[in-house]
């Protein structure tokens, strides 16, 4: 077998001295995975075997790059960015198969340890799944399956992206150059991952992918994380608490814009059920949040309205917010909003 095999036969690890650092260490695994990655890509690539399925399940290649895809910081993404380009040219690599669509498709099983693939096949290895973990109600059993976690690394990318491209237009430097052109992958590779699973896979991706049961939280849950962020068109005027401050900034300082790229594509996946944010198209500084209140609080079923505004040395120094749910300055809530 060889050391480039498409069946991977353990995530890799590496054993450092003890006088080696820690960072040192995740980049040499890195380098391990990044030329791992490219080689089964190599192999998968036009691969047409229907046999590769039941193999590739029983390694840890789905563990591996859904460890990857799991990430909720472009950022730190770009700043791997050799080893984010081999996962998704692998994962561009399975869906040139038709037969593998179920692997980024169907939820997957944890699993805790493996003897590897080789062993398994000669039937002097096994695979151990990791034992359940209480579920809250309305959850899957499994793990996600590796195009959930695709679609969720892809909102992040769509939001640098859609911010952090601005300053690419105005010559941005080498580090967001390859940021913007990572984003950019990871959308073309979920546009791809997505059209094969519709054409091969679309009566099972349904079913597997949408449980019919499920509970009223989670529904709120799932209902929440698809509108938690978004940017709102500059042609809708809305009042702005900051309007004045913010029309005074006449040139967006690029390394505020890309600080801001960064945080709003994070909250593009990590906001908690009932936050809600919108930053205006082309100017990130002007932000707008909307918490609903939390049932079992004083504030359940209310909707509060806050203005944020970036000055123009942000992040040298902090936003400034104002609490617009004051009835026009009639309503006070809590002297914490205020101060």
């Amino acid at each position: 077998m060889t050391p480039y095999s498409p069946y991977f036969l353990q995530t890799p690890s590496v054993q450092s001295p003890s006088t080696q650092s820690a960072e040192n260490a995740s980049k040499n695994r890195d380098v391990y995975l990044c030329a791992m990655l490219k080689g089964i890509a190599m192999t998968l690539h036009n691969s047409r075997q229907h046999t590769l399925l039941p193999l590739m399940k029983m390694s840890r290649l789905d563990y591996a790059i859904a460890e990857l895809l799991r990430n909720d910081a472009i950022s730190d993404c770009s700043e791997r960015d050799a080893l984010y380009f081999a996962v998704l040219t692998t994962l561009e690599a399975i869906a040139s198969n038709p037969h593998l669509v179920e692997f980024y498709v169907s939820p997957r099983d944890e699993i805790e340890t493996t003897d590897g693939l080789e062993k398994i096949v000669l039937g002097q290895g096994k695979r151990i799944k990791a034992k359940p973990t209480p579920k809250k109600e309305g959850e899957d059993e499994k793990a996600p399956p590796l195009l959930d976690l695709m679609d969720n690394l892809a909102k992040q990318a769509e939001a640098f992206y859609k911010t952090a491209n601005k300053v690419l237009l105005n010559g941005g430097d080498t580090a967001v150059v390859t940021a913007i052109n990572l984003c950019r992958r990871i959308l073309e590779t979920r546009q791809l991952l997505q059209a094969r699973a519709q054409t091969n896979y679309v009566q099972t991706a349904s079913i597997v992918r949408q449980p019919a049961v499920t509970s009223a939280s989670e529904l709120y849950r799932r209902a929440c994380s698809d509108v938690a962020y978004d940017d709102y068109p500059s042609s809708l005027r809305v009042p702005y608490a900051f309007a004045r401050e913010a029309e005074s900034v006449t040139y967006l300082n690029p390394r505020r814009t890309i600080t801001l790229a960064k945080e709003l594509s994070t909250m593009a996946t990590s906001l908690p059920p009932g936050i809600f944010v919108r930053s205006e198209e082309n100017r990130p500084d002007r932000i707008k949040a909307l918490i609903a209140g939390p049932e079992g609080t004083p504030y359940y079923g209310g909707l509060f309205e806050f203005d944020i505004f970036a000055p123009d040395n942000y992040p040298a120094i902090p936003p400034v917010v104002q609490y617009m749910t004051t009835s026009q300055g009639r309503i006070r809530l809590n002297p914490n909003l205020y101060e």
